[in-house]
């Protein structure tokens, strides 16, 4: 389980990849990695191509950095698997982030 942090790139996005399972374990490593990014001038994208599986920590990690950034920051939850996805829309993250 990683967290790795790109950007920006030129698309002017912030990239935070998430490898493996979503939960617990990386609620330091997901907070260090938005910590120093200002919403105002970027996209931040959460790229779930590479987790396997997102538990409730997941979700509540999600909301932390949304309100981190504020309400107009233009967060995106970019390729998650079909578990991933199901978790997303059964919490109903679609009124708070992008998901493509």
């Amino acid at each position: 389980m990683t967290i790795t942090t790109t950007g920006p790139d030129q698309n002017n996005e912030y990239i935070i990849s998430i490898c493996g399972d979503f939960d617990f374990n990386l609620v330091n490593s997901f907070c260090a990695a938005y910590k120093n990014i200002t919403a105002a001038q970027h996209t931040i994208v959460v790229d779930f191509r590479k987790t396997d599986f997102m538990d409730s920590s997941g979700l509540g990690m999600l909301i932390k950095l949304r309100k981190y950034l504020g309400p107009s920051a233009d967060i995106r939850l970019r390729t998650p698997n079909a578990q991933v996805l199901n978790i997303l829309e059964i919490a109903r993250f679609s009124k708070l982030f992008a998901i493509e």
